[in-house]
């Protein structure tokens, strides 16, 4: 799940929304799969549809550990330390080992990798050329100018 935090990031960074004429020629059926996409990674009810997600997932698996710190969170801020009674409030220990343990569950189970040489030198060298946010930008410009507008399919098709 850290990874559709990623894609979906990506995909939704502003000089990738700006790209009005590209996103016209993505089809409606991808389209739909990025509304999915985005429910999924939605932090609405303390990111209850990535929670669902990550419950159907079998281990191995890599959750996106942003729902865990945000439970953690609200559990330590939300809940006393101690009962009523001025007595530890064991309630709100289980529900912080509860979260704990969860998350150690990911971190225990083995993930049976082959390591590739030629897929390793590719992410080494691919992840070396990254682009800055400032380049990413100057490449969204210089595909599609502040002035290009997107062209409809109707004076596409009228005009050939």
């Amino acid at each position: 799940s850290s990874g559709i935090n990623a894609e979906y990031g990506g995909l939704t960074f502003s000089a990738i929304q700006r790209l009005k004429f590209t996103w016209s020629l993505v089809t409606s059926e991808m389209k739909n799969e990025l509304n999915q996409l985005k429910d999924v990674v939605s932090v609405s009810n303390r990111f209850k549809n990535m929670k669902a997600e990550i419950k159907r997932c079998d281990p191995p698996c890599v959750p996106y550990v942003g729902v865990y710190l945000a439970d953690l969170i609200s559990i330590e801020e939300g809940v006393q330390n101690l009962n009523s009674n001025g007595l530890i409030n064991f309630a709100k220990m289980r529900m912080l080992a509860h979260t704990i343990l969860e998350i150690r569950l990911y971190q225990q189970t083995h993930f049976e990798v082959e390591v590739i040489a030629e897929v390793i030198k590719h992410i080494l060298v691919n992840c070396s050329n990254a682009l800055s946010e400032d380049k990413i930008f100057e490449r969204s410009y210089s595909l599609e100018p502040r002035s290009a507008r997107p062209m409809s399919t109707e004076s596409s098709t009228s005009s050939a």
